[in-house]
């Protein structure tokens, strides 16, 4: 399992209603406002991508229970 962290910044409405509908289309789930996690990690560089592309900033983590 892998979890994204990401911030994007408020006036990039549009490109935060695009980036809600792609992590729900790739049946990500959400722990937090911008926190989502997955098992496929193909499709959180992807996303992480497009975030970085509109000024925002992410971290893709793996996901590691301790207790």
């Amino acid at each position: 399992m892998f979890i994204i962290s990401f911030d994007l910044p408020r006036e990039m409405s549009s490109a935060r209603v695009r980036l809600f509908r792609m992590l729900k289309s790739r049946n990500c789930r959400m722990i937090h406002e911008s926190l989502w996690e997955s098992n496929n990690l193909k499709d959180l560089i992807e996303i992480a991508s497009f975030i970085k592309r509109f000024g925002g900033s992410a971290k893709i983590l793996e996901e590691k229970f301790i207790f």
